[in-house]
């Protein structure tokens, strides 16, 4: 029996409501496919905005289908080994709260101070980001050349310790529940619906969701506290304050820094540090006071510590002030002194061989958490991103793979991984994070040229192209608008690159969400005291004058005249299928690369780029084959002229060149 579609039952909804409705809705133009000109809000009927969306959307679709399944079961592909289809998508990261939010009224800001809800305008409409209007964003989604939504968290949020007025969606407050509010209250349908209704329309339009998930982690106020308190750390109350990341002595901590290359020795955190921790409370002893959790037992009142950053084990710092780790194994309290039953980096992420052996494994919250990602496969996703999935015990994170692709074989885990390597193939993983992000901010022209260079290495899975994340600066606020049009040109043409475009990239949002990596010191000072996304109330430049849009597209554009070459099995992750230029004359500021079929070498696609965004360069290249051939650049439009296989020209600040190369050979 076919399931009942919910993105159906919505359109049927606003239809049905569409004529009652008086109040004025304002959305970007941007959202109505309005790209002339600057973005300024378009006054609209709530109603029929989303329901024409909604139309547009299920217009071309079998109504015989259920939506609800992801694609690959849709079309029965498996790719690879399963989840492979990483290699021919383009990503977009939404975080929804953000992403989607909006001034609907008008009235110069997002949301309200009514305390009972302050993601609503005064006469009812949701300003933050909500899955109706995620649904709505598909097409501007997908008219940016990309076949992939990837969700930050959209879990519950715990409120024990939020920072800023909506809490981080990394504080989890129960993995199996979604954040209501997330659901717009336009319609009368629940948060799951929406979600539901959500993945159903991306799989009408031809696109996948993949969600991330924080596996190793709960919001100190989570659910999951009053009913299994074993599943968390426990310390003193009356020595809070004592309460931080523990030190080690120098000579332990040597060792210790080899424990992830294999070697070194592990040493358990001081004896007054590990008295700190006490044995888990029943549930019947664990009250509320002002807002938090706190146990009383015969060891006095015991109260759930926050988290740290687990490596490395010498960044001495406070806790955390809305999460904690999960007791991934436990071990018996009678083994005094050196219990486990504490956190340190050889319990939650370089476990100790004597701590993780399958007696000691915490198996009722391992079942809990191996569980999470079935659960949303009902809704049909595609795949997920792992918070940090290379510090989960190994044999759990091979139970949560295994357990996805029982439901789906062609199911795709990505991989929080700054390093692209044969050991995250090897565990099961179909893509990583990378460190492009982190290259190219840094140091523009080495970073660039890094990446370039490595794509002509074997790389055992594809990466993140993306020049930015929700964790780092903006490509615009480190380079500008070169640094955001080069990055795309090399993210699109690269063979191992995923290309991703981080929500606002497009737009050339300068503020960032969060200042978790790569952030000078002076700058990670200065947003402490802003509001940052990622925790307050926020919204994207939807209404800037000037984007990046229109490039995205073009260069798309030309993408798309080879991809028949460059997007098909054999050559997607194939280092064989390119070969890198170093010009003459350029300051070693220009760097180009061609892409090719390896079977048939008469036949390339020249990219070259100036990676010096303050001034022109002169270059003088080498082609074999070309002879004395004429080339058309596609992006400026402008013939090469070779003469004996050797090209010369001038590339403004970030220009970058693109060619079809036919040479004789």
């Amino acid at each position: 029996m076919k399931k009942e579609s919910k993105l159906l039952k919505i359109l049927e909804y606003l239809e049905a409501n569409e004529a009652k409705e008086t109040r004025s809705y304002f959305v970007p133009s941007l959202w109505l496919g309005q790209e002339q000109g600057a973005s300024a809000p378009v006054e609209t009927n709530p109603m029929t905005f989303f329901k024409e969306a909604i139309k547009e959307i299920t217009a071309p679709t079998d109504s015989n289908v259920n939506y609800n399944y992801s694609l690959s079961k849709l079309r029965s592909d498996v790719h690879g080994n399963g989840g492979d289809w990483t290699y021919f998508s383009s990503f977009y990261n939404i975080f929804p709260r953000l992403t989607t939010a909006y001034d609907h009224d008008n009235d110069g800001h997002v949301g309200s101070d009514y305390r009972m809800d302050i993601t609503s305008s005064e006469n009812g409409f949701r300003e933050t980001g909500t899955l109706l209007k995620c649904i709505a964003l598909l097409k501007y989604i997908r008219n940016l050349g990309c076949n992939t939504v990837y969700m930050l968290p959209i879990t519950s949020i715990g409120e024990d310790g939020n920072r800023g007025d909506l809490g981080s969606p990394y504080a989890i407050k129960d993995q199996y529940k979604l954040d209501p509010n997330l659901a717009d209250p336009l319609i009368p349908f629940t948060v799951e619906e929406q979600f539901e209704a959500f993945v159903e329309a991306a799989h009408m339009m031809g696109m996948r969701v993949i969600m991330e998930f924080v596996l190793r982690t709960s919001s100190l106020g989570g659910d999951w506290v009053t009913t299994n308190p074993e599943w968390f750390y426990w310390i003193d109350r009356n020595r809070a304050h004592e309460y931080h990341s523990p030190e080690f002595p120098a000579h332990e901590l040597t060792e210790i820094k080899k424990i992830p290359k294999g070697g070194g020795f592990h040493f358990a955190p001081s004896a007054e540090y590990r008295s700190l921790f006490k044995k888990p409370p029943r549930p019947e002893q664990i009250k509320i006071e002002d807002g938090k959790f706190v146990a009383y037992t015969d060891e006095g009142a015991l109260i759930i510590p926050g988290a740290f950053a687990d490596w490395p084990p010498d960044d001495i710092q406070p806790a955390w002030s809305d999460v904690t780790y999960l007791r991934m194994y436990d071990f018996p309290y009678e083994h005094q002194p050196n219990d486990y039953n504490y956190i340190a980096y050889d319990t939650i992420r370089y476990y100790n061989p004597e701590l993780a052996q399958p007696n000691h494994v915490n198996r009722p919250l391992w079942d809990k958490i191996s569980g999470v990602i079935p659960h949303y496969q009902q809704f049909g996703i595609d795949g997920v991103m792992i918070d940090m999935g290379h510090a989960l015990p190994q044999p759990l994170m091979e139970e949560i793979i295994h357990k996805a692709r029982k439901n789906d074989p062609d199911f795709a885990f990505c991989e929080e991984n700054f390093d692209v390597t044969q050991k995250s193939r090897d565990a099961g993983f179909n893509a990583v994070l990378g460190h492009e992000w982190r290259v190219t901010a840094r140091d523009k022209r080495d970073g660039i040229q890094r990446i370039v260079q490595d794509s002509n290495d074997y790389l055992a899975l594809p990466y993140y192209g993306t020049p930015e994340t929700h964790n780092t600066p903006r490509a615009m606020m480190r380079g500008g608008e070169p640094h955001c049009r080069i990055s795309y040109v090399l993210n699109k043409f690269l063979p191992n690159s995923i290309p991703l475009i981080h929500q606002g990239f497009e737009l050339l949002e300068e503020w960032p969400v969060n200042t978790g990596l790569n952030f000078l010191q002076s700058e990670t000072d200065y947003y402490s005291n802003q509001r940052l996304p990622l925790f307050y109330k926020s919204a994207l430049r939807w209404n800037n004058d000037h984007n990046l849009i229109g490039y995205i597209k073009y260069i798309n554009s030309i993408y798309n005249q080879f991809g028949w070459m460059l997007n098909n099995e054999y050559l997607r992750g194939n280092e064989n299928s390119m070969t890198i230029h170093y010009p003459e004359n350029s300051y070693d500021s220009v760097i180009g690369f061609e892409r090719f079929d390896p079977w048939h070498l008469d036949h390339t696609v020249l990219v070259l780029v100036n990676t010096d965004f303050h001034n022109q360069q002169d270059f003088y290249l080498n082609i074999p084959g070309t002879n004395n051939g004429k080339y058309w650049d596609f992006v400026e439009q402008k013939e090469y002229e070779f003469v004996d296989n050797w090209v010369s020209g001038t590339l403004q600040p970030g220009q970058s060149i693109i060619m079809e190369i036919r040479k004789l050979v």
